[in-house]
């Protein structure tokens, strides 16, 4: 549905994909979609992981994993019992061998074998006779991260022992590598097609092709250029009349004028704000924390002012200068100090102060020089010139601040009294080893650098990461960019530029963009306006076999790379193709997921780093867990039947067919053209308007036969005879949210009042005959247990009333709950095939603050079976769509909406 090398727009003359096969795969998709493979509102769970801690993809990723995640653990947790000094049980593990030999029992890791190695099965407390450690169970997500270092293989880098390296050592022992050495500013290159280039990124990228026996591809078209250009400065594709307007204009400078227009619309800052806060690792919860609040409130103006600050083109230098130290730049100034948020907003790891100040240090040195700083906290680090001690002087300056409790969200100021760092050695904070001052990293400030004397030292850091002798902020940040623009970065590791890096495809060309950045005045708009003027950024991206043939993975810039579009241009796309986009800037965070769906642009969703929804996940979203360096790219199924089956782009489908403009017409040949306008910003060729009048003279397809048993569990609402003691009446709940069942699309509803059900609970309606009714239907004969709690949060009103009625039993428990919870259970109860057992709350004598809470556990005694109410919620089957609606989701489905050439 959505691979990569599908031809697209401009292949083979207009070359784009025919409706022929947009329809085949239209029939294709209906009996998928039949078979209800994808859950109604969300993307089946099975879809790539990016969990908090995601898995390393290879041994690079491996190694990184051992020593940011797990070294600093085990050195916490372990050494002091299984370390250099004492080793009980005989087993160490400060160190390979240790580990691989095992204790006097035997082996304790088995690597890719995490239940089989003694090591996790102690920490998990589930080994009888060893529980580890001794004076308390490790958190969850400590316990996951062991759990998948063993699952990935155990990797465990050779590093040397000996004495902690002198900074003096560590800068001789960069001095040869590119990434160390001073930004220069090349001499442009010779080259032989001079009515070629249009500016200095041109003549570099060309003096490489021509070296190589290559040449530049055409230019693309007017119509790609212009949707090109849309979709990477703001996101959004371009109107058809935009892009009539444009191919109309045929004075000079006609796209110059386009790219200024872009640059200064507001939803730029909202594109490329999205970019930077990948690299922030932003989101709006603190990951796992125990008794307080997971959510970050204010996350949202932190979005805000990251958003601002590339709509304003505020200089790079002064951007990430207020993001490390607004308190001491702009102390007086809210809007300033929610720059902060940079520091403030990453994990919390259960509040464990070294974490949280380690994850600092990575974003910091990552994020802004390339520098993997972090791999130093337990040793030297083993490729690139950083000591341990660089890594402990860094961690003094943000050891010497706190997050105040009152003022301004996200703030950080300096404490009283700096931190005198010193080593920790092996990075066992237990184990404090040499004293080192607050200072820079020597391969970055030079050999002379001096301690930090100003608080904290976070302001004075700052200004060493935008000084002009550092070598890397300016080349990372121009990589970055280059990256955004062309898919791939000039440097491959855009968070990398140590030893491991691959050098630069174009190396001068990098210095050309550094020193040109920051000649102009660290411009981040007039750095777009140098690429996307270039002759190199405006070629087509038709492939061409020749070259192929020479650089096959197009390193040397012959041609433009297509692309698909990211979760948030895709996502947004759709709702502007829907007509449904709400253009308003800023504001708290909503959930993107959740019905009646929000028009709001993507980059106001909610991020929640520990269940990051599988919407995110499937459409390959930076992990919030850690700075982004650069988003995996995944072609999986689960991708496609979100589009066929999301509420949410099923809604969207039929907006769009729905709008007056599209559906004013009578003539269908008329309304097809028009369809096409609106969601391929096109007209349709002869072929695709004689195929879709077809495709809606003939009818949906009929949907294949499937075998598909009755879902146990039904939602309605009714009331209980109370002499009876049964179900007087039952009517199931006719409005799905995509999370709930209630009356209508707005509570309360006129006619059923304020009862809904979801995965948890619900409400009841507004009287007896109004109860909230989770029904369960016995599919098989036996004796069922019946497990669960029911409870009411809720400190006003007088609490609800939950019932268990069996249509063959009557009553079988009642509970009244008023700000508490009640055990809800029944040991035994004979049902028949078809019996019912309904979970009934109603709202007592008024139905104020009456959300409850109940799940139900249903198990077969002797048989094994087990019905969950909370697993097993589920949704209604979308409302089908019109025939207009189809056509408009095929065109929705095309590679030809989801791609840019």
């Amino acid at each position: 549905m959505l691979a990569p090398q599908t031809t697209t727009r401009s292949e083979k003359g207009h070359g784009r994909m025919s409706q022929a096969r947009l329809l085949l795969a239209w029939l294709l998709a209906t009996l998928v979609a039949s078979a209800r493979l994808a859950e109604a509102s969300e993307v089946p769970a099975g879809g790539p992981n990016v969990e908090a801690s995601a898995p390393p993809r290879d041994r690079r990723e491996a190694e990184d994993f051992f020593e940011r995640r797990v070294r600093p653990l085990l050195a916490e947790h372990c050494f002091a019992c299984h370390g250099t000094e004492r080793q009980q049980a005989g087993l160490r593990l400060d160190s390979a061998e240790g580990m691989r030999a095992g204790s006097d029992g035997g082996p304790v890791v088995i690597p890719k074998d995490p239940d089989g190695s003694r090591l996790v099965q102690v920490v998990r407390y589930a080994a009888d006779d060893y529980q580890m450690p001794p004076k308390g169970k490790l958190p969850d997500e400590a316990i996951d991260m062991l759990e998948t270092w063993v699952r990935t293989g155990a990797e465990w880098p050779a590093v040397s022992t000996g004495a902690t390296r002198t900074a003096d050592a560590a800068t001789e022992r960069g001095k040869s590598h590119w990434a160390f050495q001073a930004v220069t500013r090349p001499e442009l290159p010779a080259i032989t097609a001079a009515d070629w280039p249009a500016n200095g990124i041109d003549r570099f990228v060309l003096a490489r092709l021509e070296r190589a026996g290559l040449s530049p591809s055409p230019a693309a078209s007017r119509e790609t250029l212009i949707r090109r250009a849309h979709f990477v400065l703001t996101g959004l594709p371009p109107t058809a009349a935009e892009i009539e307007r444009f191919v109309a204009d045929e004075t000079p400078g006609a796209f110059a004028r386009l790219v200024d227009r872009l640059l200064e619309s507001p939803q730029y800052g909202e594109r490329w704000g999205r970019h930077w806060l990948d690299v922030a690792r932003y989101a709006d919860t603190k990951g796992y924390v125990v008794r307080e609040d997971r959510n970050y409130p204010d996350a949202w103006r932190y979005r805000d002012w990251v958003i601002r600050a590339f709509n304003e083109d505020l200089p790079y230098d002064e951007f990430l200068k207020l993001q490390l130290a607004a308190d001491r730049l702009a102390p007086e100034d809210p809007g300033s100090l929610a720059a902060l948020g940079f520091l403030t907003l990453g994990r919390r790891f259960v509040n464990n102060r070294h974490d949280i100040i380690d994850d600092r240090i990575d974003v910091v040195s990552r994020g802004l020089m390339g520098l993997t700083v972090a791999c130093a906290r337990c040793h030297d680090h083993k490729y690139d010139p950083i000591p341990t001690a660089d890594y402990y002087s860094l961690y003094g300056v943000f050891a010497s601040c706190e997050e105040p409790k009152e003022g301004p969200p996200l703030r950080l100021v300096d404490a009283a009294s700096p931190h005198a760092p010193r080593i920790f050695v092996r990075g066992n904070p237990a184990n404090p080893g040499d004293p080192v001052p607050r200072r820079f990293p020597a391969i970055a400030a030079g050999a002379d650098r001096q301690p930090f004397r100003d608080g904290s030292g976070r302001l004075e850091m700052a200004e060493a990461i935008v000084a002009p002798r550092n070598p890397l902020t300016a080349r990372v940040f121009v990589n970055r960019v280059w990256l955004q623009h062309f898919g791939r970065g000039l440097v491959e590791t855009p968070s990398d530029f140590g030893t491991r890096a691959e050098p630069p495809s174009h190396p001068e060309l990098l210095d050309h963009l550094a020193a040109e950045f920051v000649a102009g005045g660290w411009s981040i708009k007039r750095l777009h306006r140098r690429i996307l003027l270039s002759r190199t950024w405006q070629q087509a991206s038709a492939d061409r076999p020749d070259c192929r043939s020479i650089d096959p993975e197009n390193r040397l810039l012959w041609r433009m790379n297509r692309r698909r579009l990211d979760l948030e241009a895709l996502r947004d796309g759709l709702l502007a193709a829907g007509g449904a986009l709400d253009s308003t800037l800023g504001g708290p965070s909503i959930s993107l997921t959740d019905a009646p769906f929000t028009p709001r642009r993507t980059v106001y969703g909610f991020i929640d780093r520990q269940n990051l929804p599988g919407l995110f996940r499937t459409f390959d979203f930076a992990s919030p867990d850690a700075h982004t360096p650069q988003r995996h790219l995944t072609t999986v199924p689960q991708q496609g039947l979100f589009l066929l089956n999301s509420p949410f782009v099923l809604e969207q489908a039929e907006r769009a067919a729905g709008d007056g403009d599209v559906a004013s017409s009578d003539d269908a040949a008329e309304r097809i053209d028009r369809l096409y306008r609106r969601i391929l910003a096109r007209r349709p060729t002869s072929d695709e308007r004689a195929l879709a009048a077809a495709f809606i003279a003939n009818g949906p397809p009929r949907a294949a036969d499937a075998s598909v048993a009755p879902a146990a569990w039904s939602y309605g609402y009714g009331a209980c005879d109370e002499e009876a003691e049964r179900i007087a009446s039952f009517a199931a709940l006719p409005h799905w949210t995509g999370s709930a069942w209630q009356g209508g699309p707005k509570l309360p509803d006129a006619n059923l009042g304020w009862v809904i059900l979801n995965a948890k609970g619900g409400h009841p309606g507004n009287d007896a005959e109004h109860a909230a009714v989770r029904r369960w239907t016995a599919p098989v004969s036996g004796t069922i247990s019946i497990g669960g709690a029911l409870r009411h949060p809720a400190k006003e009103g007088d609490g609800v009333r939950g019932r268990i009625v069996s249509s063959r039993a009557g009553v079988v428990g009642e509970w009244s709950v008023h700000h508490g919870s009640a055990r809800t259970e029944i040991e035994s109860i004979e049902v028949r095939a078809g019996d019912t057992l309904d979970f009934v709350v109603d709202c007592r004598s008024g139905p104020s603050h009456d959300s409850f809470e109940w799940i139900a556990t249903l198990r077969l005694r002797g048989e094994g079976a087990e019905w969950v109410s909370e697993r097993e919620f589920r949704g209604g089957s979308p409302v089908p769509l019109s025939g207009w609606g189809r056509l408009a989701q095929v065109l929705m489905l095309s590679n030809e909406f989801a791609f840019v050439d």
